[in-house]
């Protein structure tokens, strides 16, 4: 019902200032917190469907401020991130403070359609289970079907907590793709995707999102995905613009909003590089929690109470656990550039190091690898300062230098993903 086709024949088209929502909902006066302007929201309970009747109450019988009593009232939020927050990262960074842990992206049709890629992206044994305390987890999807979006939530529903929906992600793959925050400008389809997956699962949906320049229009947007059926609503304080080195701060304040507007929890997300911004921004925004992408990749441990780890420490309990859950190479290689990348000089002192480790595809020999630039770097340095070095102020310059990014964060320059992102949902 969502194809383009449909969509122009129903005068939904591109620059069609009357866009309808689905049949059955209706949009009513904006209320909540925010009082300055007439948000208009789309109530799922309560609205008569075309044949008089009510909108049929969701499977879920618990939502909102129950549900996140229910997982433990998360505070530390491990990010959603492509080929990056995968089992034996999430298991790291639970171990130092991470209290709340999404799955990378997934394309949900691939995820339907091929059992392969299916296979490889989520293993039903192990992810998500209790047994390797992999919970709370929320497993998100990129999607623009909503029928095919609830075909794939329901093959992992009964091994998470919630479904997440991407409507955040601003890389050119996803607009390609037509995913992701490349969806913010068409609330009929936004509504159509939660509502479905609120009206059909027997555990919640959730979603992050990201401001648009307007504060009304973001509020108005927050209010629908709340309304439409999330139990749980992730805000990024920047733009679908704002990527690339000369990104601005993300603004808080908007998110504060956001928070006085809806009635369900929301976790703020951007502008977390210390402990002190966890804090700060809780303080700040209200937020139930604080997610992290970017950052976290730097610093598994950034959510461990201000605790200065060790990076080799940190790169060899990831190489453990990577024994433990079977996990891709280029996975563990991007990691652990990454996260060594935070010493010193980091793999550029050491190019051999660095091609070694690049065609590494065995976990002993990668281990040799990062114990022989720790011996490196102990040579070179005399020892090695823990994570973070000093205050925010030093590590934005020399550890904020703009490389690969975590997708789902969007704040740095756009990089290439595997081309199946591109293809259709």
């Amino acid at each position: 019902p969502y194809t383009r086709k449909a969509r122009r024949n129903r005068g939904e088209g591109k620059g069609n200032a009357e866009r309808r929502m689905p049949e059955g909902v209706v949009l009513v006066r904006g209320r909540g917190g925010s009082k300055d302007a007439a948000y208009a929201f789309a109530n799922d309970v309560h609205a008569p469907d075309s044949t008089g009747g009510a909108v049929p109450r969701p499977m879920c019988n618990i939502h909102g401020w129950a549900f996140w009593d229910s997982i433990g009232r998360p505070r530390h939020v491990c990010a959603p991130m492509v080929e990056q927050s995968e089992l034996s990262f999430r298991q790291l960074c639970r171990r130092y403070g991470t209290t709340l842990a999404y799955t990378p992206m997934f394309h949900a049709r691939l995820f339907v359609e091929d059992p392969h890629y299916r296979a490889e992206m989520f293993n039903s044994k192990q992810d998500g289970a209790a047994a390797v305390g992999d919970r709370p987890l929320f497993v998100q999807f990129c999607a623009n079907q909503p029928e095919t979006l609830l075909a794939a939530a329901r093959l992992v529903e009964g091994h998470c907590d919630a479904v997440d929906i991407n409507f955040g992600c601003p890389q050119g793959i996803a607009k390609k793709g037509n995913y992701g925050s490349f969806l913010m400008d068409d609330f009929p389809l936004v509504f159509a995707l939660i509502n479905k997956l609120h009206q059909n699962l027997s555990i919640p949906v959730t979603c992050k999102i990201r401001r648009f320049e307007d504060d009304a229009k973001t509020l108005q947007y927050a209010k629908l995905c709340a309304d439409a059926g999330a139990s749980v609503l992730t805000v990024h304080g920047r733009t679908r613009e704002h990527k690339g080195p000369g990104a601005p701060m993300a603004d808080w304040s908007i998110i504060k909003k956001v928070r006085e507007h809806v009635g369900i929890p929301v976790i703020s997300n951007g502008n977390i590089v210390t402990y002190e911004d966890v804090e700060a921004c809780l303080e700040e925004t209200g937020c139930e929690a604080v997610m992290s992408a970017e950052w976290l990749r730097r610093n598994p441990a950034l959510f461990h109470a201000g605790s200065q780890m060790d990076a080799f420490q940190l790169a060899r309990e990831y190489l453990e656990l990577c024994d433990v859950h079977p996990t891709p190479d280029c996975f563990i290689k991007n990691h652990l550039f990454k996260l060594l990348g935070t010493v010193e000089g980091g793999f550029n002192d050491y190019p051999d190091l660095r091609e070694r480790m690049g065609q590494a595809h065995d976990r002993r020999m990668m281990q040799q690898i990062v114990d022989e630039l720790h011996l490196a770097k102990v040579r070179q340095l005399g020892d090695i300062p823990s994570f973070p070095v000093g205050t925010k102020a030093d590590l934005l310059p020399k550890i904020g230098q703009r490389s690969a990014p975590a997708i789902g964060e969007g704040d740095e320059e756009e990089v290439p993903l595997f081309d199946i992102f591109s293809m259709d949902l």
